[in-house]
């Protein structure tokens, strides 16, 4: 017979193996009846909680680990502010916080042995997820997909739904032709909201919708360039929705130059709102993502999963999408009866 561990435990009971963990050993987090069914179930299979190896003590004092990939992803305004959210929520809990940047597994592995849990902000390679998964250290991650079935917490923004608003929007002003404008390529949740726009546009008669890729969000000439080559080929877009708001704003600069009245001839729509999505004239219209409420979210997350009150610790990890925001602004309206150019 196989040697009972944690993780079987866990396994049969359709839990984490940090909620087994903290049941055999006493420490908050759990609920009455789910530490009875881990206790009864470990006696039964001789389970020996003096067998049991510990790689750190549970304490009060709290530290969790932030990583970033790269010092380029740190430095981008939606990861400032969800990292502002995961430190406003760490002040107010006393919890510490150390926030770094590493693509190294073997870094994050070391940290492991002093850290009571992480939150993973943006991209991350698999060998970096795989490292803290083997640590058995509770982690959340928030923002870039996760492998599919990964047992870990996840906090991003519900960006399929904020797609379907713009599209839903953008038709009931009467456009019918679409450019999904991407911007610089590899974004996932770019990628997504495309999708998500798409789909809502299927059934809508006499739509057209089309995707533009360019090599960085701010590439006004490339953008004129390839507008001017779907025109040749009799595809005018009148809505024009952006993959972010520095996206829609190269966008909505670069048709204002070329003689496009906005939003009379046609709408532009960031995503983010930005600060700079404010400081457009017209203000752009955009769908406000709750950047801040991720991070503080994945911290409250984290501090269930390390036992400090809460009793999500009896779930299966989570997959947490919180619902954006549309916000219309001057640079979307009805579309004119003659399309430009004319």
């Amino acid at each position: 017979m196989s040697r009972v561990t944690v993780q079987s435990i866990a396994d049969e009971l359709g839990l984490s193996k940090f909620a087994v963990s903290r049941a055999l050993s006493g420490q908050p987090g759990v609920s009455d009846a789910t530490r009875a069914a881990v206790i009864e179930l470990a006696q039964r299979l001789g389970y020996s909680p003096r067998a049991r190896k510990f790689s750190k003590k549970v304490s009060k004092n709290i530290r969790v680990e932030v990583i970033y990939h790269d010092p380029e992803v740190m430095h981008r305004e939606l990861w400032i502010e969800v990292q502002a959210g995961v430190e406003a929520r760490a002040a107010a809990a006393q919890v510490a916080v150390a926030v770094r940047w590493t693509a190294d597994p073997r870094i994050a592995t070391d940290m492991a042995a002093s850290a009571d849990g992480f939150i993973l902000i943006g991209p991350h390679a698999d060998d970096i997820i795989e490292a803290i998964r083997a640590s058995a250290t509770p982690c959340v991650c928030i923002g870039d997909p996760l492998p599919p079935l990964e047992p870990m917490d996840y906090i991003g923004g519900a960006d399929e739904e904020g797609a379907a608003a713009v599209a839903r929007h953008l038709i009931q002003l009467g456009h019918r032709d679409f450019l999904f404008v991407h911007g610089r390529p590899g974004y996932p949740g770019r990628i997504r909201r495309f999708e998500s726009f798409q789909s809502q546009l299927a059934g809508v008669t006499n739509s057209q919708v089309r995707e533009l890729v360019l090599p960085e969000d701010s590439a006004p000439a490339d953008f004129a360039k390839a507008l001017q080559s779907l025109h040749g080929e009799g595809f005018v877009p009148t809505g024009f929705f952006c993959g972010n708001d520095y996206v829609a704003v190269t966008v909505l600069t670069e048709l204002m130059r070329l003689g496009v009245r906005i939003p009379d001839e046609a709408s532009v729509i960031g995503y983010g709102d930005y600060a700079i999505s404010r400081h457009t004239s017209p203000m752009l219209t955009t769908v406000k993502v709750p950047y801040r409420q991720m991070g503080s979210a994945a911290l409250s997350l984290l501090m269930t999963r390390v036992g400090m009150g809460g009793t999500i610790n009896d779930l299966p990890p989570q997959r947490i999408g919180l619902v954006p925001q549309f916000l219309q602004r001057g640079t979307s309206g009805p579309i004119k009866e003659l399309p430009w150019p004319q």
